[in-house]
């Protein structure tokens, strides 16, 4: 097992689920108790409230996105990041551009690594 990855070279999951709403694309590997997610997401996006019992960190790469974390609101944009605690709600809306956002977990997100396994990707232990 490499310690060393390439974003481009992991599927990028496109078909909208249930951890994946319509308009957003995943890129995603498991690396041991962690889990990263580089998403994007079309302009306009308007993604519903949820939680998960996992930690979240989000890092905007490109765009500007609206992100509520239990009620606090904020329009990130590149270079700033945000934590969400396990188990408090929150939601994004991206802005008038398309936004690229790298969100890690810890513990990894269960749900998640299934639709990982599915595509034959994300898992390295």
């Amino acid at each position: 097992m490499s310690h060393f990855h390439r974003w481009n070279e992991i599927i990028e999951d496109d078909e909208p689920g249930p951890t994946l709403p319509a308009g957003m694309t995943r890129r995603g590997i498991v690396l041991g108790d962690l889990m990263l997610g580089l998403h994007g997401a079309v302009a306009g996006l308007k993604a519903l409230p949820h939680s998960h019992p996992n930690d979240q960190v989000c890092i905007m790469i490109k765009g500007r996105m609206l992100m509520e974390i239990d009620g606090e609101t904020r329009i990130m944009g590149p270079g700033e990041f945000a934590y969400v605690p396990r188990n408090v709600e929150h939601r994004i809306q991206t802005m008038d551009e398309d936004a690229v956002v790298l969100d890690v977990f810890s513990p990894a997100r269960e749900d998640i690594a299934r639709r990982l396994a599915e595509l034959g990707t994300g898992k390295t232990e």
